[in-house]
């Protein structure tokens, strides 16, 4: 019985195997995103963070006049 149980182990751990090395093939092949691109949303978030942290009370107000504006269905 463990003969078996071995052979199985081993299928499985082959086809796993097989399976994460396809993935990071396919993660390989994914073109990734300009660092300039990745640098400038950053840099965007941030002056946003800024920004909001400068002008609290403005900021809060345009939120609620957001929540507080009548819906239409």
């Amino acid at each position: 019985m463990s003969g078996v149980h071995e052979w199985f182990s081993v299928e499985l751990t082959r086809e796993r195997n097989t399976r994460l090395l396809a993935e990071a093939e396919e993660r390989r092949l994914v073109p990734r995103r300009p660092i300039w691109t990745v640098l400038r949303a950053r840099v965007a978030r941030r002056l946003f963070q800024f920004a909001v942290a400068l002008e609290k009370e403005e900021t809060w107000q345009a939120v609620w006049e957001r929540l507080e504006a009548p819906r239409h269905p």
